[in-house]
């Protein structure tokens, strides 16, 4: 016994309120009469005055006034229930890029389906079942349910993507699913990955319903195709590297093509061994445009037998300098002038201005940070104390470098970043939106030596040091000039007539304020969208289309993934037996003790005791007017 809302409690002086009522009737007043011959003849009977004597009807009311507190105490008795149950089935659906390997004239994905299905129909009328896709993230397409016949329809309607897979997220995903609300059930997972491949704990997976699809191993894939082509070179200078790589393990023969505008450029016959790879490379391009690499004939697997890319003309490009130092201006001239399609402007903090920068400029601000916001992609060196972007803390002179961001595209090909010179040195504040390319440690605390990140849309790189220290054009500061050169590269702006390269599974951010453009995406197959979110996402192989009022793109989207190519995906170990579909159970019996309130029963007990104090004062009321 209990009760849920002792907040109630304090009702219970409405008791003494009713006491006080009952007590004052007993009061007499003093009253002034003509005559007290009537109250003579009547016996005074004191004691009755000081009692309280409390009649029938008192005690019909109390009981009311017990009955509609209780009511609100919400009183409860402890009870023991029994539930019947079924098992829980979660259904984890692999819909990623190698479920559409071809088994003969069926695709993976249509078998895996027919063996979820089979799993669904043999669940008894009590058993539960959820369904969860996943590819690149997992996505709950069916909610716990007992409706076999909706989890059906949305087997159905499921259709594989084009991306790479991450398993062991969609099983995270079951696992919890399943022991959620204390109970336990099963797991079925529907894919063509080895069990080995999963890298969650041995007694987990175990415990899973492995439905292992596939063994054809015949896929001749277009394992990569790099163009390269840095922003200053035209498409004459240009060079493409293809890489095919043969997945089966037999020997396979084929054609790779590559098409330029739909002109052919090249045209080679190979033959690989099993589980072997060949490169091409092709260079000497007479026009720009886009690029189409194809293996032919086709296989198992056709979504990576295609690639695209884009062959750009070298478009002119400006480097506009702010610095105080007029050697920098003269040294960064000289380092232009070798540079095809770059031209220099220099000025001083004192003539800039932000609307003198066009779009596609790369600005550097060298011993000054201008206070109103640049719209371009920006590079600040040696940043002066009290600039609005990079808190300045204190300064320090010859540092070593002790730690770099190796993999970032500023430091690639620097083998010697440690001989970078570092005579004069800002110590930085990190800025929340920036992370650590290079960095020192003094005494106290990490120093940040060279910061990237984005800001308002647009990229930004600050050296914590000073250009003007050494000189770029010296033999003895190659590193710095070829970070100088990356950085660069880096910070050179896109430019809006070239596609873009993106890989299937990623989502493409849209640059700020685009969303609201109401933009329209074309896909490769399917009908337009209109995007009203800042992202899109890449789940599909082919050219992208965006047309806004505002913003236009076109997106390559190419599938370079070993683990979706390599089909056959041989296990060491013995094949794991897997069942056709779930086993039928006995319902499960759950004990457990539940609160029952029987508050409503007292509603109910007050209603009576309101009728029959009615009908008691209404009989009373009668008998006392009958004389």
């Amino acid at each position: 016994m209990g009760i849920l809302n002792p907040a109630a409690l304090p009702l219970l002086t409405l008791l003494g309120i009713l006491v006080l009522i009952y007590l004052r009737e007993r009061w007499r007043q003093r009253i002034d009469v003509p005559s007290l011959l009537f109250w003579r003849a009547v016996p005074e009977d004191k004691a009755r005055i000081r009692r309280f004597l409390p009649d029938l009807l008192f005690f019909a009311q109390a009981l009311l006034l017990l009955l509609l507190i209780g009511g609100l105490l919400r009183p409860y008795r402890s009870q023991t229930v029994t539930e019947t149950h079924g098992t829980r089935h979660i259904l984890v659906v692999d819909t990623s890029a190698s479920m559409q390997a071809r088994e003969g004239r069926t695709r993976r994905f249509d078998l895996a389906l027919d063996e979820a299905k089979q799993v669904v129909k043999s669940l008894g009328p009590l058993d539960e079942s959820m369904v969860i896709s996943i590819s690149t993230r997992p996505q709950v397409v069916s909610g716990v349910t007992s409706d076999h016949l909706l989890v059906l329809h949305l087997l159905e309607a499921l259709r594989p993507v084009e991306t790479s897979t991450n398993l062991d997220l969609g099983v995270e995903l079951a696992l919890a699913q399943r022991d959620r609300d204390g109970r336990q059930g099963r797991v079925h997972v529907f894919t063509d990955l080895p069990q080995s491949t999963l890298s969650l704990p041995p007694e987990q997976v175990k415990e899973l319903e492995y439905h292992r699809i596939g063994k054809n191993d015949d896929n001749l894939a277009l394992a990569a195709l790099h163009l390269y082509q840095n922003p200053f070179q035209t498409y004459s200078q240009a060079q493409a590297y293809m890489l095919v790589r043969n997945y089966a393990y037999h020997p396979k023969s084929g054609t790779l093509t590559l098409q330029l505008n739909d002109q052919p450029v090249f045209r080679r016959e190979f033959t690989l061994a099993a589980r072997e790879a060949a490169s091409f490379s092709v260079k000497g391009f007479e026009r720009a445009g886009k690029l189409v690499a194809r293996i032919e004939p086709s296989d198992a697997l056709a979504l990576d037998n295609q690639a695209l890319s884009w062959l750009a003309e070298r478009s002119e490009r400006r480097l506009v300098v702010v610095s105080p130092v007029k050697n920098l201006h003269q040294e960064l001239a000289r380092v232009s002038q070798s540079i095809p399609g770059l031209t220099l402007t220099a000025m001083t903090p004192e003539a800039f201005s932000p609307e003198r920068l066009n779009p596609q400029d790369v600005a550097l601000f060298h011993q000054f940070v201008p206070g109103a916001t640049v719209q371009v992609n920006s590079l600040y060196v040696f940043p002066p104390p009290n600039n609005p972007l990079f808190p300045v803390v204190a300064e320090a002179a010859d540092l070593s470098i002790l730690d770099w961001r190796q993999e970032h595209d500023l430091l690639r090909n620097l083998r010697y970043v440690e001989a970078l010179p570092l005579k004069k040195t800002r110590v930085l504040e990190l800025p929340p939106w920036a992370q650590v390319l290079v960095s020192s440690r003094t005494k106290t605390s990490e120093v940040p030596l060279a910061l990237t990140g984005e800001k308002d849309g647009h990229r930004v790189v600050c050296l914590a040091f000073d250009l003007n220290e050494g000189n770029l054009t010296n033999s003895d500061n190659l590193t710095l000039l070829l970070l100088f050169l990356n950085t660069l590269r880096w910070l050179l702006p896109p430019d809006p007539v070239t596609p873009q390269l993106v890989s299937t599974g990623e989502a493409f951010f849209l640059p700020p304020g685009t969303a609201p453009d109401s933009l329209r995406l074309l896909p490769p197959r399917g009908e337009e969208q209109v995007i009203e979110t800042d992202t899109v996402e890449i789940d599909q192989i082919g050219e992208y289309r965006l047309d806004g009022s505002r913003y236009r793109a076109i997106l390559y989207a190419n599938l370079f993934d070993e683990m979706e190519s390599d089909i056959a995906r041989r296990e060491e170990e013995a094949p794991i037996a897997k069942p056709t579909s779930a086993s039928p159970q006995e319902p499960q019996e759950l004990t457990r003790t539940v609160p029952h309130e029987f508050g409503r029963s007292l509603y109910y007990g007050a209603a009576v005791v309101l009728i029959l104090e009615w009908l008691y004062a209404m009989w009373r009321y009668a008998r006392m007017g009958a004389p």
